[in-house]
């Protein structure tokens, strides 16, 4: 006999109902991702033309083909395995969309069993169904990179987690990999990687500041930082160079590169843009080629924090807003306003942390918690970069939250980190000479909320909105 969410479910039980409930699950996904296949039908649109073109372009060079340097060459690689020359691009387009679907079921696998082993399967659950859902779906049936920078990028935050808290070798060479791989399918991942290894150095500061630091620690925790960023570099060692030949930058991207430091797409298209800055360097004068040092010559601080404030304003509007359009989503004919898919549930989230900082501020879990000082600094750190990145780079993207979006699976990975902390677990309540953990409480009302936004998902925003935007 085994206890699932308060139940106590016969073992032999078990395998039939949680084959059910997940078979049940990946009809429902595939469903309304064929719904959301439905309103995708423009090829040309955000950039889901680039993707097929850079795809064709790979299959021809026998992958030798790494792309423009707007665009990362993994997912057109991927994409080359249902390509044939005979194929029209409506063609290619509809199988492209329908192998980026059952990549986005594979990638959720991973993470669900990710969550499963380190989590209840209560919170698991919940999590994995939030991020399918909430995020997965309306992105999965498109010709777009997204859900696969997204799996990506959340496998690596959570194993950088795990080796933060207890590093080996082989998970260090691992974070570098999975860091490499989401950096080849988006470039966005350096700042990340950048993190992990500055939290490394935190962790030896934290450590020497309270007296534990030995010398063979500080040298294992350096070689640790040292190896994931050796083995990304070595993954993209080719692509790296290459960049360095044709545009004389290893780390030249014409996003992050140019049009991060511009006002607005206009100025990009007209700038670098047109200066061919996707065929080689672009050709302009040293003082018309944008950067942070150029930015801040030419702007107050008051007009660099008016933008981030009016980034984070589009932001929460974007994601929380009911009455505006448009949503989370861009909205496409004339549907119904756009819905929030996830603003719910990250709102009960951040409560929920909220409501559990008094108990990991107690004086007896507060040593715990300054070792794990470096886990909070990764973390809080990776938080702030990438979401004030999104709320600068709309001006430039377009008012969207795909941006945004990598951030959702790793929190609601923090989240189970927070409620699986021993402080919360050990919260208990007695009604009556009953006892109940109350942490199997507090899921209760996400969960039925998490009902409501899957039904609206379904019989709203799947035939209403843009998934692509």
């Amino acid at each position: 006999m085994r206890t699932i969410a308060g139940l106590n479910i016969p073992n032999s039980f078990r395998i039939p109902i949680a084959a059910a409930a997940v078979c049940g699950c990946v009809l429902l996904y595939l469903h309304i991702a064929e719904i959301q296949s439905g309103v995708n039908v423009h090829m040309d649109s955000i950039d889901q033309d680039a993707y097929r073109d850079l795809a064709k372009k790979a299959w021809k060079s026998g992958l030798r083909y790494t792309g423009d340097r707007a665009h990362m060459p993994l997912f057109p690689w991927i994409m080359t395995l249902f390509y044939s020359p005979e194929m029209s691009d409506q063609e290619f387009f509809e199988a492209g969309k329908q192998l980026n679907v059952w990549l986005s079921l594979l990638l959720l696998l991973v993470l669900g069993i990710a969550f499963f082993v380190r989590f209840s399967h209560l919170y698991a659950g919940y999590a994995i169904l939030c991020i399918a859902f909430l995020v997965f779906v309306l992105k999965s049936p498109t010709f777009k990179a997204e859900v696969l920078f997204y799996g990506l990028f959340a496998l690596a935050f959570a194993l950088s987690i795990s080796n933060l808290q207890a590093p080996t070798w082989r998970k260090s060479v691992f974070v570098g990999l999975l860091f490499g791989l989401a950096h080849l399918a988006k470039a966005s991942a350096l700042p990340a990687l950048a993190i992990y290894a500055g939290s490394f150095a935190v962790q030896g500061v934290i450590q020497l500041l309270r007296k534990k630091q030995q010398l063979k620690r500080t040298l294992s925790l350096a070689a640790h930082a040292l190896l994931g960023l050796f083995t990304f570099l070595a993954l993209l060692f080719p692509y790296f160079q290459e960049s360095y030949e044709i545009y004389g930058s290893h780390f030249y991207n014409v996003s992050t590169t140019f049009y991060f430091w511009y006002d607005s797409w206009a100025e990009a298209k007209a700038g670098t843009m047109a200066a061919g800055d996707r065929d080689g360097y672009p050709d302009l004068p040293p003082e018309e080629i944008p950067s942070l040092q150029k930015y801040l010559r030419e702007h107050s601080w008051q007009e660099i924090l008016q933008r981030l404030e009016r980034g984070l304003v589009w932001l929460y509007e974007l994601s929380c807003v009911l009455d505006r359009t448009p949503s989370s989503f861009r909205d496409i004919g004339d549907g119904p306003p756009g819905l929030p898919g996830y603003c719910r549930q990250v709102g009960a989230g951040l409560l929920l942390i909220a409501a559990s900082l008094p108990l990991l501020l107690r004086r007896r879990a507060l040593g715990e918690l300054l070792d794990q000082g470096h886990i909070i600094f990764f973390v809080t750190a990776i938080f702030a970069v990438y979401t004030l990145s999104s709320a600068w780079y709309i001006p430039i993207g377009g008012t969207t939250t795909r941006q945004f979006l990598p951030l959702m699976a790793p929190f609601f990975w923090t989240l189970g980190l927070v409620m699986h902390s021993s402080s919360v677990q050990s919260l208990r309540l007695t009604l009556k000479h009953h006892s109940f953990k109350v942490f199997n409480l507090v899921f209760v009302l996400p969960g039925l909320i998490l009902l409501d936004d899957i039904l609206v998902v379904l019989t709203e925003r799947a035939a209403t909105v843009y998934g692509p935007k």
